[in-house]
């Protein structure tokens, strides 16, 4: 296993235990962490996010799932600094501006690994 790769498979499982963890946390909070806002369909989807980062981590994956979280995460974290689509953002999964700016750095983070993870890959 390469650095990059291992890199994004430690990444995948760190990812998914926060994601598991403040996602049944939200389900009996809307505030996680102190800071980190949060409704049950937010939270919902951080569960299956958790699990399947997880599981990409620990088998298979990482790669992919690093790919697919950064591209989601960066995506919701812009929308929300968006005119008129942040009220949507808010309203359906109660992002506020803590979620969107961390939303931003892990995504772009995971973007980064699954890049990098990628190019090793090409060169073997």
């Amino acid at each position: 296993m390469n650095g990059t790769n291992g890199a994004c498979k430690t990444f995948a499982v760190l990812v998914g235990a926060f994601l598991l963890v403040e996602g049944i946390w939200g389900l009996s909070s809307p505030v996680v962490f102190g800071v980190l806002t949060t409704n049950t369909l937010h939270a919902v989807i951080h569960i299956a996010l958790g699990a399947v980062g997880l599981w990409a981590g620990l088998k298979s994956g990482a790669r992919q799932f690093c790919l697919f979280l950064g591209v989601l995460l960066v995506a919701v974290g812009a929308l929300w600094f968006v005119p008129g689509v942040s009220a949507l953002i808010t309203s359906l999964l109660n992002v506020n501006a803590a979620v969107a700016y961390l939303n931003l750095a892990v995504g772009a983070i995971a973007i980064v690994l699954a890049l990098a993870a990628g190019r090793a890959g090409s060169r073997v």
